[in-house]
């Protein structure tokens, strides 16, 4: 279950990543803008957050 996990945090890290790339391209936009709130750069915080799971989904795996 855990090998699971990782495998799909890290490949929703990866389309992270590939949404940062994109944006910095100008294909994508870089910032989500909700009415009424600043701007959120939501793409470092995804890549990082489930780059994390990832990580402990595949901590002392045997």
């Amino acid at each position: 279950m855990r090998r699971k996990i990782g495998m799909v945090a890290l490949s929703l890290s990866l389309l992270s990543v590939l949404w940062l790339l994109l944006g910095m391209a100008n294909f994508v936009p870089l910032l989500i803008e909700l009415p009424n709130e600043t701007s959120i750069r939501a793409h470092a915080s995804l890549a990082v957050i489930f780059l994390l799971i990832g990580s402990a989904a595949f901590w002392n795996e045997d």
